[in-house]
C-alpha cells in the first residue's frame, strides 16, 4: 500500500457523554460486551500504528465525549510526541479557558477543535442535540482568544434539512469550515430511520444549500466537480492535492472505543468491520483488509455509481449505501443524478469545480490544513487557479 499524503483516524475514546443528545449515533442502547481500550492499548495499538501508516496524519479524538475520559490529555500528548495532528470533537459543555489551554499544551499547539451545530433555528436545534447557537458562539470566541483553530460538524437529517441554508449562510459569514455529516441509524439512533433523507430531499433541500457554500465541501456527496479538479500534470509530473467525495477507507477510518476498525466512523458497530486492533496490527488491517483494499481500488461501487462520470472522485456515501441496502458497495441512495454513461455530465459540474478551488484555497491558507499541505499544497492550489483562469480566457476567445 502506498502511504497516503494525509490520513485521518476518527477515534472514539469513550461511549459516555456529558449531554443527552436526541438520537445520538454513538451512544449504545446496551453496554458493550468488551472493555474499552486501555491507555496503553490506545497508545500502542492505535496512535503508534497510525504513525507507521502516515507520518503526516491526524487523529480526531471523539466519543461520546472525550473530555469524560480521565486519560484524554495523556493520549493527546502521546499523539503530539508522535508528530501527528490532534482534532478534538466535543460538545463543549465542560470546555472553559483552563481546559482549552491544557488541550492546546498537550497537543503541542497542533490542535483543532470540532463543535456541532445542526441549526440556527433554536427549536430545530433542540430536537437534534443539546447546545445551540449561543453555546457555539461562546466556544468559537474561546478558541479565537486562545488562537486555536476549529470547524463545525453539521449532521443533516429530515429534522434540520429545511434550515440548512440559513445555517450554512450564518457559518459562511464567519468563514467557518463545515463538515457535513449525514444522519445514519447507528447506536441509539437505530430506531429513528425515519430521519434519514433520500434522493428527493438531497435534490430539493440539501445539495442546493451545500452548493451555495463552498466551505462545506468536506465529505460532500454527491460531488459533481470535474474528476480531475484536484489533479494537475505539470511538465510531465503528476500533482495531486487529494481526493474529493467519500473518503471511506481511502484517507479516513473509524475506530470505536473497543478497538473495532471500519472504513468510516458511521460504519462502526456494523458488519462492515475490517478487524480489531487487539487481534491484528492496525497498519496491517489498513493495508490488508479486503474491505479497505476494495475501497481503494478504481471504481469499486455498483449500480449507477459504476457508470457515473464522478464514480471515482465522488464514489457516493458508503455508509448511506449500507444503511439503505445492507451493501456498502451499492449505489448512493441519496444521489439524484441519473447518468446514462460515464460521459454524462452533471449540470452542476462547472459550479462545483469552481467551488472546489475556493475550498482548497481556504484549506491551504488556514490551519491546520496549511501546515498539513505545506508549501507544496499552496503551490498546487496556485497552479490549479492559474490553469482555471487560463482555460476561462481560452473559452472566452473561442466564443
Amino acid at each position: 500500500m502506498k502511504r497516503p499524503a494525509f490520513f485521518l483516524c476518527y477515534f472514539e475514546t469513550t461511549r459516555n457523554c456529558d449531554q443527552d443528545c436526541p438520537n445520538c449515533m454513538t451512544r449504545l442502547t446496551t453496554e458493550p460486551a468488551r472493555t474499552e481500550l486501555t491507555t496503553d492499548e490506545a497508545k500502542r495499538l492505535v496512535l503508534d500504528e497510525l504513525l507507521a501508516v502516515c507520518p503526516n496524519g491526524a487523529v480526531s479524538f471523539s466519543g461520546g465525549e472525550i473530555l469524560q475520559r480521565p486519560d484524554h490529555l495523556e493520549l493527546i500528548e502521546h499523539n503530539a510526541r508522535n508528530g501527528l495532528y490532534t482534532f478534538v470533537n466535543t460538545s463543549g459543555a465542560s470546555l472553559d479557558a483552563a481546559r482549552l489551554r491544557a488541550l492546546k499544551n498537550a497537543a503541542a499547539g497542533r490542535l483543532t477543535m470540532g463543535f456541532s451545530l445542526d441549526s440556527v433555528d433554536s427549536s430545530v436545534q433542540a430536537k437534534c442535540r443539546s447546545g445551540g447557537q449561543e453555546q457555539f458562539t461562546r466556544l468559537t470566541r474561546l478558541c479565537d482568544e486562545h488562537q486555536v483553530s476549529y470547524f463545525v460538524l453539521v449532521t443533516i437529517s429530515r429534522r434540520n434539512m429545511h434550515t440548512l441554508q440559513p445555517t450554512l449562510a450564518w457559518l459562511n459569514e464567519r468563514k467557518i469550515a463545515v463538515i457535513r455529516s449525514p444522519f445514519v441509524p447507528r447506536g441509539a439512533a437505530a430506531s429513528s430511520r425515519d430521519l434519514c433523507f433520500d434522493a428527493a430531499d438531497m435534490e430539493r433541500h440539501i445539495s442546493p444549500a451545500l452548493r451555495n457554500h463552498p466551505l462545506s465541501y468536506v465529505s460532500f456527496t454527491p460531488f459533481f466537480a470535474a474528476p480531475d479538479a484536484t489533479h494537475l500534470n505539470v511538465l510531465g509530473q503528476s500533482l495531486s492535492l487529494g481526493s474529493l467525495g467519500c473518503q471511506a477507507g481511502r484517507t479516513f477510518i473509524g475506530i470505536n472505543a473497543e478497538g473495532d476498525v471500519a472504513p468510516c466512523v458511521h460504519l462502526l458497530d456494523t458488519p462492515v468491520c475490517c478487524g480489531n486492533v487487539r487481534e491484528q496490527p492496525l497498519s496491517r488491517i489498513i493495508e490488508e483488509s479486503p474491505i479497505m483494499r476494495t475501497l481503494r481500488s478504481p471504481r469499486p461501487v455498483g449500480g449507477k455509481c459504476s457508470r457515473c462520470r464522478y464514480g471515482d472522485s465522488c464514489r457516493g456515501c458508503r455508509s448511506l449505501a449500507y444503511y439503505h441496502s445492507g451493501d456498502y458497495l451499492a449505489e448512493d441512495p441519496t444521489c439524484f443524478f441519473m447518468p446514462e454513461t460515464v460521459e454524462t455530465r452533471s449540470i452542476h459540474e462547472d459550479l462545483q469545480t469552481r467551488n472546489t478551488r475556493v475550498f482548497l484555497d481556504h484549506l491551504v491558507n488556514h490551519r491546520p490544513w496549511s501546515d498539513i499541505f505545506g508549501s507544496g499544497g499552496r503551490l498546487g492550489v496556485a497552479l490549479l487557479n492559474l490553469k482555471a483562469r487560463f482555460m476561462e480566457r481560452v473559452e472566452s476567445w473561442l466564443l
